[in-house]
């Protein structure tokens, strides 16, 4: 998978450095910049006492919706709130930057997979963080038996029960559809020993067994991470009655119907069909459900799920907000001025970078919210990755020493680099998980940091670099000066400022720093034809277990992402059909990597892990400018039991939103 799925884009958009963020100065007394305790004291909210929202209640009273009773699961899951507030009712208002930001719709409104994180989540290998959501689980001593029961009595938003038969057919007829999936099945539902499809049985009307014949543990966790949420049809869990009126097996008609609609064939329709923020009419088992979709207006709206299955700890069921609100703005400046009019009751995301972080604090008291602060799962502001698997020659040699990727690491000054685009927030650090993390590893963090000319051009000298030019740069093997063409995404604009600071450092020592800003897309494109010399990036986290290309910041396994050696990855996901075959360090980190996400005992692959990392710290395969800032967001003072810190993985997801509630 991408980076660009799984990471906050820290520099998107960078704000208001002058203008508003002038504005820090005009201080609020005694609340310092970066202080994030409330300006001003909320109200209580009161408890009520109904077990349903008034306007449920209502329905039930006129006969037109069946009673409380009925709708809930035998065994709703039970959620107690924060900090007990519980009244029902209110809009929850929020926004999303341009249609494109639909990860903030799927965390905020539809965090429900079949198992999910626990709130505190650390990322430790093993099933010990993860808990069961809309199914109970057991899993066995090897990681090879997963067993997945659906809540008895469980019913999707329109009322219709909800089956083994709907994850059966999400899994069979939808995820492992070859017409769906022409590129070929998501590996997380094939056995790692033969890459054939797992067994898949229905074991009674609520229970699914997923049986592989050596141990696949990624597979909660995939599911916890919620990665079929972006990628709709490697869902688990999908309502058959809904969604077999699009699938050629059960409906050959729906061929006729898709050209009739206008798309290319029945799977455009289906994939067209099962996103519910486009496609209102789709059920869910999320707590609201679409009523406005994105793209028919300025805002998507959403409503309670009348059938949703969790209560509060005195039986209330959930959620206690009445509906959703998420404005479409189409630039970060927008959200920002609203969120310091105090227009969102709860809003993370966009906004939340180093440079706003003073202003959004002096407004405060004038926008009637408080700051809750969200550690970052990034670990690194800016990579830079040189291409060690070039189709020259001459530049696959020296990109791959050692020594040139050290010097010109000795020749970065991080700390001008953190003072001028990251308003001096983060220490110098390579692509590394941070001291926090379970795979922390000192070497690969603090290596090579340190700003200094004269070891830069012994390590520049070392690799072989030591003719000049009359005008100091320095000459390659084939008698010309040495330049390093490095793409960066329009993404990321504080990388092209942060890499103009690189480039007068290494012209100081002799190399050109040549760069090209382009579209995310190109971007990809490039990298994944091998054609770049170098990429810049924001460094990510190191996870065991997890997928095939998972990781690759620490290990060549994505040939979409491993920047620094496509061809290498292009190996390893091949099975050695295509691609460059690794040297030998870098094979038996591939192994010791294969090795750790197919590891069942949580002890032995943190021990593989780190084993990976240390093989990085050697290798040296990224060149890192500084740590990430917590990124924050805001929540207003009648806005309640949003945690004081949230755990960015799928954030707000994990903090419960179906328990926020709104009320004085």
């Amino acid at each position: 998978m991408s980076g660009s799925t799984q990471e906050r884009r820290i520099g998107r958009r960078r704000l208001l450095q002058g203008g508003l963020g002038l504005l820090a100065a005009a201080t609020v007394p005694g609340c310092g910049f970066f202080d994030t305790k409330p300006a001003g004291a909320g109200g209580q909210a009161a408890a009520a006492g109904e077990k349903e929202a008034p306007a449920l209640k209502a329905l039930v009273d006129q006969g037109s919706l069946p009673p409380l009773a009925e709708r809930l699961p035998k065994n709703p899951l039970v959620i107690k709130p924060l900090t007990g507030k519980s009244g029902y009712g209110g809009t929850w208002r929020s926004a999303m930057l341009t249609q494109e930001d639909t990860q903030w719709l799927w965390y905020a409104t539809a965090y429900e997979p079949e198992v999910r994180w626990k709130p505190d989540r650390t990322g430790k290998p093993g099933y010990d963080e993860i808990e069961a959501n809309v199914c109970e689980f057991t899993v066995d001593a090897e990681s090879k038996v997963f067993t997945f029961k659906l809540r008895d009595g469980l019913k999707w938003s329109d009322g219709k029960p909800c089956t083994a038969d709907d994850m059966m057919f999400a899994l069979l007829d939808v995820s492992c559809d070859k017409d769906l999936h022409p590129d070929g099945i998501y590996d997380v539902y094939l056995s790692p020993d033969t890459e054939k499809l797992a067994a898949i049985e229905k074991a009674d009307e609520r229970t699914v067994r997923i049986t592989y014949t050596a141990p696949q543990p990624s597979l909660l966790s995939q599911i916890a991470d919620a990665t079929f949420l972006r990628e709709g049809p490697y869902g688990m869990l999908l309502p058959k009655h809904y969604f077999q009126q699009f699938h050629k097996k059960y409906t050959p008609g729906v061929v006729a119907a898709a050209k009739k609609a206008g798309v290319g064939s029945w799977t455009d329709l289906f994939t067209q069909k099962q996103n519910p923020f486009t496609n209102p009419d789709q059920p869910t088992l999320a707590p609201w459900q679409v009523t406005t979709a994105l793209g028919r207006g300025s805002a998507v709206t959403l409503t309670r799920n009348p059938y949703y299955w969790k209560v509060d700890d005195q039986g209330r069921q959930l959620p206690y907000i009445d509906g959703c609100r998420i404005e479409v703005v189409q630039d970060a400046q927008v959200e920002l001025l609203k969120v310091m009019n105090g227009e969102f009751g709860m809003q993370y995301r966009n906004f939340g970078t180093p440079q706003n972080k003073p202003v959004v604090a002096q407004n405060r008291g004038k926008g009637g919210y408080r700051i809750f602060e969200v550690p970052t799962q990034l670990t690194n502001t800016m990579i830079i990755g040189l291409n060690m698997t070039h189709k020259d020659a001459a530049k696959r040699t020296l990109f791959a020493n050692k020594d040139f990727r050290v010097g010109l690491s000795h020749a970065i000054n991080r700390k001008e680099i953190i003072d001028a685009v990251y308003a001096g927030q983060g220490e110098p650090w390579q692509c590394a998980p941070p001291k926090s993390s379970p795979f922390y590893n000192e070497q690969l963090a603090t290596q090579f940091l340190e700003f200094d000319v004269a070891k830069a051009n012994q390590h520049l000298d070392a690799a072989g670099l030591t003719k000049k030019a009359p005008d100091g740069r320095r000459l390659g093997a084939d008698g010309k000066p040495v330049a390093v063409t490095v793409l960066i995404s329009e993404s990321f604009p504080d990388h092209v400022e942060a890499i103009e600071l690189v480039k007068k450092r290494w012209r100081a020592v002799g190399i050109e720093l040549r760069t090209q800003a382009i579209s995310e897309d190109l971007y990809k494109e490039r990298v994944r034809a091998n054609d770049h010399d170098a990429g810049s990036w924001t460094g990510g986290a190191f996870l065991l277990p997890t997928g095939t290309g998972g990781d690759h910041y620490y290990v060549p396994t994505n040939d979409g992402s491993a920047r620094y050696a496509i061809t290498w990855a292009q190996w390893y996901q091949s099975k050695g059909k295509e691609g460059a075959e690794p040297p030998a360090e870098v094979k038996k980190q591939l192994d010791l990597f294969t090795q750790g996400r197919q590891e069942p005992n949580a002890d032995k692959a943190l021990d593989l892990g780190k084993q990976v990392l240390q093989i990085a710290a050697d290798q040296f395969y990224y060149i890192g400018i500084s740590t990430v800032p917590n990124t924050y967001g805001v929540v207003k003072n009648d806005f309640h039991n949003v945690p004081d810190q949230m755990v960015e993985a799928v954030a707000p997801g994990l903090s419960h939103p179906e328990q926020f509630a709104i009320g004085q």
